[in-house]
C-alpha cells in the first residue's frame, strides 16, 4: 500500500474473482445443457416406446374386433335356431351360447404408467401431444369400465334360477349324454319360457357386443390418431 499497490491487487483480486464466476457460470451452463439433452433424449426414448405401446394397442383392438364379430354371428345364428322349427341336433345349436364369453379391454399402459409416475408426462415439449395422450389413456379407462359393466349385468343374468335347466343340458351335451325331450320338452317349443329365457339372454348379450364393438373401434381410431401425431412430429 506504501508503494501505491493498492488498486493494482485490488483489480487483480476483482479480476480472479470474475474468472471463478465466469468458470461457475460456464459449468453450470454446461451441467444444464448436458442434462437437458439427457432429458430430451429420455423424452425421446419414451415416445418410442408409447408407440410401440399404440402399435401393442391397435393390433389387441383389431383382435377383440374379430372376436366380437364371431360372437355377434353366434348370437344372429342362435337365434335363428330358436325361431325356426327344425331337428333336435339343429335346436340344439342354441347351447352354444356357452360360446358367448367375455373379454378385457386391456391397454398396454407400460410406458404411460412410467411417464406418469416420473413426472415426464406433464414435462413433454409438445403440449398438444401430452393433452391427446392422456385423452387416450383416460378414455381407454372409462371404455373399458363401460364395457366390464355390461359383461358384469349378462353374467348376473346367467346365474339367475331361470337358467337352472338350461345349464344342466349343456353339462349333458358336453358329457356326450343322449337328450332325453321329454325331460327337456321345452327344446321343441318355440314359445316355452325356457326358450324365451335363452332368447332375451342371447339378445341382451348380443347387444352388448354390439355396443363393445363400437369403442373398441373409437379406440382404435384413437390410438392410430396418436400414432400418426407421434410419426409427424418426428419428421
Amino acid at each position: 500500500m506504501k508503494k501505491n499497490r493498492f488498486t493494482s491487487y485490488l483489480l487483480y483480486a476483482l479480476g480472479e474473482i470474475l474468472l471463478v464466476v465466469v468458470g461457475i457460470l460456464i459449468a453450470v451452463l454446461l451441467n444444464n445443457s448436458n442434462n437437458q439433452s439427457k432429458l430430451d433424449r429420455i423424452e425421446e426414448l419414451s415416445i418410442v416406446r408409447l408407440s410401440e405401446d399404440l402399435k401393442d394397442d391397435i393390433n389387441r383392438y383389431d383382435f377383440l374386433d374379430f372376436r366380437i364379430s364371431e360372437r355377434i354371428h353366434l348370437c344372429d345364428s342362435t337365434l335363428n335356431l330358436i325361431k325356426s322349427q327344425k331337428s333336435l341336433d339343429e335346436r340344439l345349436g342354441i347351447i352354444s351360447i356357452h360360446q358367448i364369453n367375455f373379454f378385457l379391454v386391456e391397454s398396454n399402459t407400460t410406458t404411460y404408467d412410467e411417464m406418469l409416475n416420473t413426472g415426464r408426462l406433464y414435462s413433454m415439449k409438445d403440449k398438444e401431444l401430452r393433452t391427446q395422450v392422456i385423452k387416450y389413456y383416460r378414455d381407454v379407462n372409462k371404455w373399458s369400465t363401460y364395457i366390464e359393466r355390461d359383461n358384469q349385468q349378462i353374467r348376473s343374468k346367467m346365474i339367475q334360477p331361470n337358467y337352472n335347466d338350461y345349464w344342466v343340458l349343456q353339462e349333458d351335451i358336453w358329457d356326450g349324454q343322449v337328450i332325453n325331450t321329454q325331460k327337456y320338452p321345452w327344446l321343441l317349443s318355440t314359445y316355452s319360457r325356457e326358450i324365451k329365457d335363452i332368447e332375451a339372454l342371447i339378445d341382451q348379450a348380443e347387444d352388448g357386443f354390439r355396443s363393445s364393438k363400437k369403442h373398441i373401434g373409437y379406440l382404435k381410431r384413437q390410438a392410430e390418431e396418436l400414432l400418426l401425431k407421434i410419426a409427424k412430429d418426428e419428421l
